[in-house]
């Protein structure tokens, strides 16, 4: 049994099993390494297969990359910018999404079309609320119009 397992006696299992009498495999068809005929047979070992994952396929729907922190900035940003009495024009507003989105790490999901952006937790949105603040400061004490 131990000249079976050990790969010392691999020359005696193909001598017995009448393996070195087979032809070389050629170019263009290529055989893989261990035939099943050259595995020891033991009893209740089962060959291995292949892993296949159950996932089902989505190709019909449409799936995006959604940067969190860009949605709930400019979900705050109206807000924030009425209780900070901030200028409203379009570059002022896409100045502070720009500063607040610099000091905040991006956090991607996908989600599919009409799936519902989820929330963040507290934490996140203190870090989000206190970047926009800043922001808001910063703009309105240097505005660029």
């Amino acid at each position: 049994m131990y000249r079976k397992i050990m790969p010392s006696g691999l020359g005696e299992i193909r001598a017995e099993e009448g393996l070195d009498n087979e032809p070389p495999p050629e170019a263009g068809n290529v055989q893989p390494t261990v035939a099943p005929a050259a595995v020891p047979s033991i009893p209740g070992f089962k060959a291995p297969e292949p892993h296949r994952v159950a996932v089902p396929a989505m190709e019909n729907s449409r799936m995006d990359v959604v940067n969190l922190m860009e949605v709930t900035v400019l979900e705050k940003l109206d807000e924030l910018i009425k209780r900070f009495s901030c200028c409203q024009c379009d570059r002022c507003k896409k100045d502070i999404v720009a500063l607040a989105l610099d000091k905040l790490p991006p956090k991607y999901v996908v989600l599919s079309e009409g799936q519902a952006v989820p929330e963040v937790d507290a934490q996140t949105n203190a870090q989000i609320i206190s970047a926009m603040i800043q922001a808001v400061l910063q703009v309105r004490a240097h505005p660029r119009h």
